[in-house]
């Protein structure tokens, strides 16, 4: 290839505010590609243009071959490179034997000047975006910061995700309607997430974003990442069903976590444990699989009130429920409804090289499975037996009362070369 890709970023109010990089850059194209908003900026370009279509396949397919032989710039919203068309193209380039010279010239995101117009540090506002992403996880990523720009699009749009908020009871957000950053119909408008959820705002323009700032300190609903028993609702027995905290604890930290991992907790119960493990795996995904109707209220009472709107409930019988799941980074399994075997085979098949799959055992009937099982399929798991003791009042004094024996079975999938 002999050509080269300029892209070029540009604001809502068009030429005004390109730079002369940026308008020489233009003026040297042969090929001009973008969305019909941007190009009908350029009236006057003599040459080639191409449209934006959707998919993006056949559109960056069209620019990269025009680009075999022409100079050709791609117009863009804003920084090109955030949440943008620039990381598609990077890809797409890089993924070809010779690709053409990719050159980016950024203008001012929508971000910078929502931002600006509020004086809010740009180093102290947390990124995310929701434009052609799925709304769950949102609320799990706002626990993490005091305040957030959020990107939005045709579908996740400032009702819809103020609605979502008021589901999970996060509705002390204070907000700010960004619309039109930049261009000469610009408008900033502070909202409460109530106001925002009844449709305050009337009509908006197509392009905005949310600025959001936390009014209450309080992260997953005032619960912690570690919760006590209470916390939960669970199903009678109210001291049974569930993996008691001191147990839990354990379990998730032997899960080996990381921000962004995909989690299945197995015969989730009341769901504590794949709760607490979608805590720390926030950027994530996670399942609770249950089979049990009696227990699909408290799962999704739990959920709401845990703020983990990343994990789904999957109302089926492992290990047939777990077929359609993203392969799992961690799993849990505190409940196998007679189906052990088959179990440790699914989940081993699927687990990423790395994970971890950690079993609990109450009975010595199930330790005795779980470790036959272990020793056929030549796994080496970690085994651990917690005691735990918790006080109790007694009259004026204070006693310790013993809980069940605990065996967790840590097993860490190797990859192929170990």
């Amino acid at each position: 290839m002999t050509g080269r890709i300029r892209l070029i970023g540009i604001g809502d109010d068009g030429c005004l505010s390109l730079t002369s990089r940026a308008i020489n850059a233009i003026a040297e194209a042969e090929v001009l590609a973008g969305s019909p908003r941007h190009l009908a900026f350029f009236p006057q370009f003599q040459g080639q243009t191409l449209t934006l279509t959707t998919p993006l396949e056949g559109y960056l397919e069209a620019v990269f071959a025009a680009a075999g032989e022409q100079e050709v710039c791609v117009l863009a919203s804003g920084d090109p490179l955030l949440y943008g068309i620039g990381t598609r193209l990077h890809a797409y380039a890089e993924a070809l034997p010779t690709p053409p010279e990719l050159e980016c010239i950024p203008s001012l995101s929508s971000v910078q000047l929502a931002c600006a117009q509020l004086g809010w540090t740009a180093q102290e506002t947390q990124l995310l975006s929701v434009h052609g992403r799925p709304l769950d996880g949102v609320v799990a990523q706002l626990q993490q910061g005091q305040q957030f720009a959020l990107l939005t699009d045709s579908d996740n749009t400032p009702t819809a995700i103020a609605q979502h908020l008021l589901n999970f009871d996060e509705g002390h957000w204070q907000l700010h309607l960004c619309e039109a950053m930049g261009g000469p119909a610009q408008r900033v408008r502070p909202f409460s997430v109530a106001e925002l959820a009844r449709g305050d705002a009337g009509d908006t323009a197509p392009l905005n974003l949310l600025l959001l700032r936390r009014t209450d300190p309080a992260r997953w609903g005032g619960l912690g990442l570690h919760s006590q028993d209470e916390d939960f609702l669970k199903r009678t027995p109210q001291r049974g069903l569930i993996t008691k905290a001191p147990v839990r604890a354990v379990a998730v930290a032997n899960l080996n976590l990381h921000a962004d991992a995909v989690v299945w907790d197995i015969g989730a119960g009341s769901g504590s444990v794949g709760i607490e493990a979608a805590k720390l795996a926030w950027k994530g995904r996670s399942f609770a699989i249950e089979c049990n109707p009696e227990c699909f209220f408290q799962l999704e009472g739990n959920r709401l009130a845990h703020r983990v709107d990343h994990l789904s409930l999957i109302r089926g019988r492992a290990p047939e429920a777990l077929a359609p799941l993203p392969a799992p980074d961690a799993v849990f399994c505190g409940g196998s409804r007679g189906e052990m075997e088959p179990i440790i085979d699914a989940v081993m098949a699927r687990l990423t090289p790395g994970g971890r799959f950690v079993l609990s055992a109450v009975t010595l009937e199930s330790v005795a499975e779980i470790h036959r099982l272990c020793q056929s399929r030549q796994l080496d798991p970690r085994m651990l037996m917690i005691n735990c003791a918790q006080s109790r009042p007694l009259a004026h004094y204070t006693r310790y009362q013993s809980d069940n024996p605990i065996h967790l079975f840590i097993i860490e999938k190797k990859a192929k070369s170990q």
